[in-house]
Parts: structure tokens; C-alpha cells; sequence
């Protein structure tokens, strides 16, 4: 009988250390936004160059390439706002 119960307890610790894991995972869909404040002269050119960096092959901080996107999900989104001056 102490066996089934210690059995069981073991079980529900993995699905509960599953669940917790599956939870994480889904909640990092809210990515940080950095917002770049520019003028109207300036909006074409600042997209323009977050374009250009964007098609720039990823690297590590050694300078090798990053041969699989692991982690690129995480990086921050930049954008370009006009700024009301």
C-alpha cells in the first residue's frame, strides 16, 4: 500500500513539474519592445537601417555565426516612432 501511495506522489510531482515547465514555455510569447524615438525627416531612415540589421547574420559575442535561430524568439523588438515634439 505505501508503495502505490509513494508511487502516485511521484507521479503527480512529475505531471505538476511538467505543467509548471509547459507554463513557462507559453508564457514567454510577451516580448520587450524598444521603441527608438526619431523625427518625421528621420522615420524612413531609421527603418531602413533596423532592415539592413535585421538581415545581418546573427553571432555570437566571439564573432562565430550562430548556426541554429535557438533563442532568437527572445531577442527584443525595435521599432521606429515618430516622437511628438
Amino acid at each position: 500500500m505505501n508503495r502505490i501511495v509513494l508511487a502516485a506522489a511521484a507521479g503527480f510531482t512529475f505531471i505538476a513539474a511538467a505543467a509548471l515547465g509547459a507554463t513557462d514555455v507559453l508564457d514567454r510569447d510577451t516580448r520587450e519592445v524598444i521603441e527608438i524615438d526619431v523625427t518625421a525627416d528621420e522615420l524612413a531612415e531609421c527603418r531602413e537601417t533596423l532592415a539592413q540589421v535585421a538581415s545581418m547574420p546573427a553571432v555570437h559575442d566571439n564573432g562565430t555565426p550562430v548556426l541554429f535561430n535557438w533563442g532568437q524568439s527572445d531577442l527584443p523588438e525595435v521599432r521606429c516612432v515618430v516622437s511628438e515634439v
